[in-house]
């Protein structure tokens, strides 16, 4: 792999979120626009990317797949665990810890993630890396909403229907059909494929316009998000890579797992802390600070680890 390559790829990503922020600046998008392409990424077109992305799969051994799905459950357990030291090692608000712990556990994978590994790697990737972290949907509306649930004093009760999205149905779809070779008509194919494309342009811009809706300047002036971004973009994928290289991971399945794991703070820890009333403006500051770093951090981590 040659970083060039990297550094290209995260530059013209970069560039792509720039657009999306002039964007919404100059009146083209706004609050309902990044509502209506947030869910249509989440919904259609990230999991047509998946699906797409199976008929590039050359492995054929499937309980290597399986494995993923099951490895993916561990490495989210580890990661409230990491979560958890994070927040009584480091100088953080204790009222703000499961704010923290969140957003140790739940980077952008789905939005920024796929478009990066299947621009780094290739389109089998993509489906790999769904498969890792599948888990993601189920972590996020158990211990997520567990977590930030506690400012409202409620209850927990598990919603079945909160986790049966479209989106998360689609990846089991892209799942079986990897499962039962099922071979796509090529015109079907063709379309899937199309629409998948539309993932990495649109999920860029999208975040880029719904960073121009947050205050910039608070959020650079905050000496916590710089420290916690270093946290979810460098030490997060460095324990990532001692584990791979610990228990001899493949490396292509290793490049995988490390460079998603170093993606930046994930926009579904805003919408689970809007909603259960925690601390929006810690989640909002990190967002915008790891984003923006994560144009340096994700080239670094491909030099040091991958390369």
């Amino acid at each position: 792999m040659d970083i060039n390559v990297v550094i290209t790829t995260m530059l013209k990503l970069f560039i792509i979120l720039i657009t999306g922020y002039a964007l919404n600046k100059f009146g083209v998008f706004d609050a309902y626009v990044n509502k209506k392409i947030s869910s249509l990424i989440v919904n259609l077109t990230s999991p047509l990317l998946v699906i797409s992305s199976v008929s590039a799969v050359e492995n054929q051994d499937k309980n290597l797949v399986l494995m993923m799905i099951g490895i993916g459950i561990v490495m989210y357990l580890g990661f409230i665990v990491i979560g958890k030291i994070v927040c009584r090692v480091l100088p953080f608000p204790k009222e703000d810890y499961p704010v923290y712990e969140c957003m140790c556990v739940f980077a952008n994978t789905g939005f920024m993630g796929y478009p990066v590994v299947q621009s780094v790697l290739d389109d089998q990737a993509v489906f790999y890396a769904a498969m890792i972290h599948m888990a993601f949907s189920f972590f996020v509306y158990t211990y997520g909403v567990i977590c930030l649930n506690k400012n409202t004093g409620e209850e927990f009760s598990f919603d079945m229907k909160k986790l049966l999205t479209p989106g998360f149905i689609l990846v089991f779809v892209a799942l079986f059909i990897y499962l039962l070779e099922i071979q796509l008509p090529n015109v079907i194919l063709s379309t899937v494929d199309s629409i998948g494309g539309l993932t990495s342009p649109l999920s860029m811009m999208m975040i880029g316009s719904s960073l121009a809706m947050y205050p910039l300047k608070e959020s650079i002036q905050d000496w916590r998000s710089y420290l916690f971004a270093l946290v979810r973009l460098l030490l997060i994928p460095t324990i990532t890579f001692l584990v791979c290289k610990a228990l001899n991971v493949d490396p292509y399945i290793a490049s995988i797992v490390i460079i998603t794991n170093g993606m930046p703070v994930g926009s579904m820890v805003l919408m689970l802390a809007t909603q259960y009333d925690a601390n929006q403006a810690i989640v909002t500051r990190n967002i915008i600070v790891s984003t923006v770093l994560s144009v340096v951090s994700i080239p670094l981590i491909v030099s040091l680890f991958i390369l």
